[in-house]
């Protein structure tokens, strides 16, 4: 049995640091995004 490859999905990830925007665009998987958020990214689209 093989596991299926967990597709990469760009996001675009958007924080304020500093008090200037700070956007990213980057692929990730669902276990990388989960961590971003709990970082204090948002999710752009």
């Amino acid at each position: 049995m093989s596991k299926r490859k967990r597709r990469l999905r760009w996001y675009l990830l958007y924080r304020r640091e500093d008090g200037q925007a700070v956007y990213r665009y980057e692929p990730l998987k669902r276990y990388e995004l989960d961590s971003r958020i709990r970082k204090g990214w948002k999710v752009v689209m």
